[in-house]
């Protein structure tokens, strides 16, 4: 079984090497192998009566599994917490070009790490999976961490290990891509959706969610389902090669373009009246498909070239309002149904 590196995809990454000064002592304890029966450590004890070697294999390697875990659990729980000043004092000198100071900066707020994690139980990814992502998060921090900031490094790394746990769920359990903040938002409803019982869920349609994201308007994605579902007992057919349409979009995707719409529509708005109604033409806010920039000139009695001006004044003060990513996931999702 190939150790697992909770650091890193392998031990020879930038990373790994705090792991491995955390788990040294126990996991080379735990890879020795026994002088009897020659297997992984197991704390066997000559007696004069020896299972059979195979049987002795499966009940270690079933062990190994569960071990590597609590060992790892236990070592970072007997690491100190740092003081303030301490802390301020490993900085200095990660700064200054010490690999053992970052080291201790980055075992240290492990115990975070776990805690963290812990809160992503019921999203599809195993507790080891998701402490090894959000050490990913945990590095990143202590890379950028400064103290002139003002705030504590568990403050301030809190944030990269929620966006490392949050991009690895998105990734290993979305059919599609969506973008961070709204999966994030959609973890929030799920979790309120079980705390209230599914008959009760209606009633949590006026909470807030995420900014601009209520329950009531995650609902509509609520029922979707997976196109790769299988539909007979074999698995060999899917829902897909039975109803996929290439001229219609996935009910996954119908269901983003929506809730796009009314977010985008809300901050177009706020745009002077000229500016609005262009962007709502143009980009299929209103009416049955986006138009051209020319037949947009034919409505307001303009050129094409002015349309096109306006159009990308129109867009920037949008993109200042919303976010060019959110702007930009959503002009492609656009264009590609």
């Amino acid at each position: 079984m190939r150790p697992y590196c909770l650091l890193g995809e392998t031990p020879n990454s930038h990373f790994g090497a705090a792991l491995l000064s955390v788990l040294h002592h126990h996991y080379n304890r735990f890879l020795q192998r026994c002088k009897p029966c020659g297997h992984i450590a197991c704390g066997y004890t000559p007696t004069g009566m020896e299972e059979p070697r195979e049987e002795q294999e499966e009940v270690l390697e079933a062990e190994e599994e569960v071990d590597i875990l609590g060992l790892y659990l236990a070592e970072v729980a007997r690491t100190p917490i740092l003081s303030e000043a301490e802390e301020k004092e490993l900085v200095w000198r990660m700064k200054q070009g010490d690999r053992a100071a970052r080291e201790r900066l980055i075992v240290s707020h492990l115990r975070l790490v776990i805690s963290m994690a812990k809160e992503y139980g019921d999203t599809g990814l195993d507790l080891l999976d998701l402490i090894q992502e959000g050490n990913i998060g945990l590095i990143e921090a202590v890379d950028r961490y400064d103290p002139s900031h003002g705030v504590r490094l568990s403050t301030y790394a809190r944030w990269w290990i929620r966006q490392a746990i949050g991009k690895a769920i998105e990734k290993h359990s979305q059919m599609i891509r969506i973008p961070a903040y709204l999966f994030r938002a959609i973890v929030r409803f799920q979790r309120l959706k079980a705390s209230f019982g599914a008959e009760g869920i209606e009633e949590t349609e006026d909470v807030l969610i995420a900014p601009g994201l209520t329950a009531e308007r995650l609902l509509r994605i609520r029922d979707t389902i997976s196109l790769d579902m299988p539909v007979d007992e074999e698995e060999q057919l899917t829902l897909e090669e039975l109803v996929a349409d290439e001229d219609m979009p996935t009910p996954e995707r119908a269901a983003l373009i929506e809730l796009f719409r009314e977010e985008l529509l809300e901050m177009v708005e706020k745009l002077p009246p000229r500016d609005a109604q262009i962007l709502r033409w143009r980009y299929g806010l209103e009416g049955p498909r986006p138009l051209t920039l020319a037949e947009i000139g034919q409505k307001l009695g303009v050129s094409r070239e002015r349309v096109r001006q306006i159009e990308a004044r129109a867009l920037k003060r949008l993109k200042e309002a919303w976010g060019e990513k959110a702007l930009e996931f959503y002009r492609r999702l656009i264009a590609s149904v």
